[in-house]
């Protein structure tokens, strides 16, 4: 069994991967590597994982002060000045273009400015040691929209899109709701097999009227936890 590397934070460090065809032909090679991750993190999940893991800053602290860090940089970048965001990263302002002789100004017609982002020291080290594993190639599901119908007691939300139903997936990949920073099982009472619509029946009394929940379609066991599907509904 290779080494695995433990992160920062204790867990088991790995990346899967799987084989894609390459759309045009090269001698001797007809896959490349694509990585499995099906929903990236964001700002938003990024500060929700802080505060489950102890942070002594509330979501909308965390959020609001990288939103200023943000306007900061950026401000820097706008008075020329390189920005380097501790061992992370570093940006900086360049100008992309030719100049014909030392005396020609910056035309933006032939000359553009843009922002140079490197790794730093530390993300550059970040992937020394992670394991990778090949995971078989699936139909990655597809979010349409999500329709709400209340009925008395009962509402309905009903999530349309494609590839929803995947039996590559099996009985790893679960629908789950999360509310309130708790995450709930949840199972369709209709799943058409043509992939195209899932139907869900929840208690008002649970999920009253107003309430915002995140829906998500995620496999839940084996060595990666892969979320395929992921969406904000207000009830």
């Amino acid at each position: 069994m290779s080494p695995r590397l433990l992160n920062v934070r204790n867990t088991i460090a790995n990346i899967a991967y799987r084989l894609i065809p390459l759309p045009y032909l090269v001698r001797g090679k007809q896959y490349y590597a694509a990585r499995a991750e099906i929903h990236p993190a964001s700002l938003k999940t990024i500060a929700q994982q802080m505060v489950r893991e102890g942070s002594k800053y509330a979501e909308h602290e965390i959020l609001g002060i990288a939103e200023q860090m943000m306007d900061v940089i950026i401000d820097n970048l706008r008075h020329g000045r390189s920005v380097n965001f501790g061992s992370v990263m570093r940006f900086r302002p360049t100008i992309k273009g030719a100049f014909t002789n030392k005396d020609e100004a910056f035309d933006s017609s032939k000359h553009q400015l843009l922002v140079s982002v490197s790794a730093g020291s530390r993300l550059r080290h970040a992937l020394e040691g992670v394991t990778v594993e090949k995971v078989d190639a699936i139909t990655t599901p597809e979010l349409r929209d999500v329709e709400v119908t209340p009925s008395g007691e009962t509402t309905f939300v009903q999530v349309n899109g494609r590839h929803l139903y995947c039996e590559q997936l099996g009985k790893q990949a679960k629908w789950f709701i999360i509310t309130n920073q708790q995450r709930t099982a949840i199972k369709p009472i209709l799943q058409k097999k043509s992939g195209k619509e899932v139907l869900f029946s929840l208690n008002t009394a649970d999920y009253p009227t107003g309430t915002t929940i995140q829906l998500l379609f995620q496999q839940e066991k084996g060595p990666t936890r892969q979320t395929f599907m992921s969406a904000p509904v207000t009830l």
